[in-house]
This record gives structure tokens, sequence and C-alpha cells, in this order.
């Protein structure tokens, strides 16, 4: 490794050292409880994958470049060499991470390693160290939100038969999917592909909510990477439609991160305040059925369901019971996963993971904790808000064959509103 690496990564971490990342750098005692909360882990039993460890390879670093006891005393002191070895082990154990923070929950000093792994990332950008995929998708999120003006026609017109479909479920030929509409109350902001529109459209229909649908969608790759700039702009897409149509409020679609990143991130990292709120669909439609705008067929799922609490919408974005007040109106056999909410397993398809085909068979091994909680549960339907999520269990239901249904939320509460006139009962 050249010099002018080495001294490029020591002034990144002399750049962040703050409070902070000193008391994380400091007070670790390897304890090693974050061993038995780490998914990853507890199924591989790899020492590199210890919570402790990840950080442990910063660690070396701040201690021979910012402690003197490493400087003179390197050996003794625990310290570490930058090197093309330690690069790629840092880059091994800090995109395999999926960001869960499930370690921070059981940890004594509340020691948040995703947060020292952020600084981890931003060496690795640095040194040009980033997972190919997850760096071409965020390039295309850049390019989109540069060109949208070449692409809007075209994804209007796309847009149009999903416009149909949408009013033979509704049964009303003046339903719409409207795009580009300044003043409305919502900004919408879904993933690609009508599978996240169609059920959101029908619900904003049918609750008479003042919305339109955003040009772009929630995923940010940016921060899966851990490139600040190129998480900011992508967010900033978003941030900039919805100044321009001047919104009430932007509901972000069944996206983890997607969410996280907008209602909680981006201000830290722009630091700029939203002139608008910042709500998950989950909130909205919760509020529509409590407020007696939508109401859902009491009871209406008669097989086993159970929610899986994603990573980032629950312990990483406070979203625990909007979900489960809207599943247990509509299934008559709702089962928790044990344990759930804060305590809940990753099922080891986030952090961007999903999107490197190198991880594939690490990320399978490392989900069968989540395919031991649902066997327990002796659910049918497994509930997930979240698509990265979505994906690794539709992957665990194939490998291990739970004969289970995966679905989300929002494609649930849209089957189970109930039609004005109709008999079904109603749960508000």
């Amino acid at each position: 490794m050249d010099e002018q690496l080495q001294k490029t990564i020591v002034d990144i971490l002399g750049k962040r050292m703050n409070r902070q990342l000193l008391y994380y750098l400091d007070t670790c005692t390897r304890c090693s409880l974050c061993k038995d909360a780490c998914h990853q882990y507890v199924m591989t039993r790899d020492v590199t994958y210890l919570p402790a460890y990840r950080a442990e390879l910063l660690r070396r670093v701040y201690r021979k470049h910012f402690t003197r006891t490493g400087r003179f005393l390197s050996v003794l002191g625990g310290a570490g060499d930058i090197d093309d070895r330690w690069l790629d082990e840092l880059y091994k154990v800090t995109y395999s991470c999926t960001g869960c923070r499930r370690c921070m929950y059981y940890c004594p000093f509340s020691i948040d390693t995703s947060w020292v792994l952020a600084i981890a990332k931003a060496i690795l950008v640095a040194a040009g160290r980033v997972p190919p995929i997850m760096n071409e998708i965020s390039n295309a999120s850049i390019f989109k939100g540069e060109n949208i003006a070449a692409l809007k026609d075209d994804m209007i017109e796309v847009l149009k038969n999903d416009e149909k479909e949408l009013q033979k479920k509704t049964g009303d030929p003046g339903a719409a999917i409207p795009v580009d509409v300044k003043g409305a109350e919502i900004l919408y902001v879904s993933l690609p592909g009508k599978y996240s529109i169609l059920p959101a459209a029908s619900i904003f229909h049918r609750a008479g909510a003042s919305w339109t649908l955003s040009l772009y969608e929630p995923a940010n790759f940016g921060y899966f990477m851990g490139d600040n700039e190129k998480a900011v702009a992508t967010a900033r897409r978003v941030i900039d439609e919805a100044r321009r149509l001047q919104v009430k409020e932007v509901v972000i679609s069944e996206c983890g991160h997607g969410f996280r990143v907008m209602k909680w991130l981006y201000e830290s990292w722009s630091r700029e305040k939203h002139p608008f709120r910042v709500r998950c669909i989950l909130d909205v439609m919760a509020t529509f059925v409590k407020e007696g705008r939508i109401g859902l067929d009491r009871g209406q799922i008669r097989e086993a369901l159970t929610y899986h609490d994603p990573c980032q919408m629950a312990r990483n974005g406070d979203i625990y019971e909007e979900p489960r007040y809207l599943l247990r109106q509509i299934a008559a056999d709702f089962r928790e996963l044990r344990p759930n909410r804060e305590k809940n397993w990753c099922c080891g398809g986030g952090g961007g993971i999903q999107a490197e085909p190198e991880l594939e068979e690490f990320r399978l091994r490392t989900g069968q904790k989540k395919v031991e909680q649902i066997r327990n549960s002796g659910a049918r339907i497994v509930v997930a808000p979240c698509d990265n999520c979505r994906l690794q269990l539709d992957d665990l239901n194939r490998k291990h064959s739970l004969d289970i249904k995966v679905c989300s939320v929002m494609e649930l509460v849209a089957d189970a509103m109930i039609r004005p006139g109709s008999s079904a009962r109603r749960t508000n």
C-alpha cells in the first residue's frame, strides 16, 4: 500500500475522531456479549464476524496513530499497521455487516458497531474499495435524478397501464395515479414497480387522500456503501421534488433503510431541516383506519400469520406498533415471532448485501436464525414491510422449504379494505 493512501486513511479517522467515536474505541472490554446477539457470528462461529472484532480493526489504527502507547510501543499497545491485508479484511467484515444494530442493543455500553463501520466505509470509499454492483446502482440513481426530464414521459406512459388496473381494483373508472401535482398534501415515494404503487394508490383513493407519486424511489445505495456524498445526492432528489411541489408530507413506501435515511439521517448529513413531515406508509395506513377513512374486513385472513420486524424499520426506525395494529385487524390468527420488536433477529438480507452475488451463500447461511423463528411460530404467512427482507425471506423459503407466503403489509391492507355498501365487519 502506498504511503499517500495510508496517510489518507489516518486523516479520515482523525477527522471523524469525536467524543462518540473515542467512547466506542476506548470502552469495549471484550466481554463478548455481542457474539450471541449477532446472527452472522452465531451461524458461522467465525471470529471475524464478531461485532467487537469488526470495530477492532479500526481500534488498531487508532492505537497506533492516536495514542502515545501505540506510537512508541506498537506491539505492546495492541496497535496495527495499515497495509493491503488490513484493507482486505476491513472490506470483508464491513460490507458483510447488515447494519442491524442488534449487537448495540445487547452491549452493556451501547457501543454502536454500525456507526463505527460507517467510518470504515468512508475509508474504503477513499481507497476505491466498494462493492461494484452497489456503486453501479448508486450511480444509476444519481443519473436518473440528473436526467429526469428525459425519462419522465416514459415513466408516465407506464403508469397509464397501472391506472387501468387500479380502476378495475377500486371499481372506479376515475381512479388515478397522480404525478407531479403541485400542492398535493402527500408525496408518496414508492419502490420501482406496481407492487409498491398499486396497493398504496388503492388505499389513498379509498381514503380520499390528496397525493402525488414521486418520480424517484427511496432506495439509497450510497447509504449502504457509506458514501455520504452519493447518499445525500440520492436523497436530495426527493427533497427537491417535495419542495418544488410544496407538499405537506413525504410518505415513504415499505423500504426500511429508505425511511430511515429520509426520516433520521438526511438532516444530520446535510445539516438541512425538512420543510415537510416524513412518515412511512405503515403510519399513514394506521392513521387512516383509526380516523375511519378506510375500513378493514375484520379477521379476513384465517391462516396463521406472523410479522417480521425489519431492522431498519423497527430497531433503527422506531416503527413497531403500527403494522401490528393493522395486521391484528385483518388476521384471525396473528402470532409473534420470538423474540420480536427491538430484540428481533435480522433476516440476514440487509445492508445492501442482497445486491452482492458473492455473498449469496453467506447471506442464506446466516439467515437461519430467521428460519428457526418462522418454523417455531407455525405461521403460513410472513409479513415484512421491507423489500430486502422480503427478497431474503423468499430465498430462505425456497432453500429451506418453509412453505410460507411472504407479503407486504400494504398488499394485505389493500385487499382487506371494505368497499362502500359491503356487509363485511369493519375494524373501526
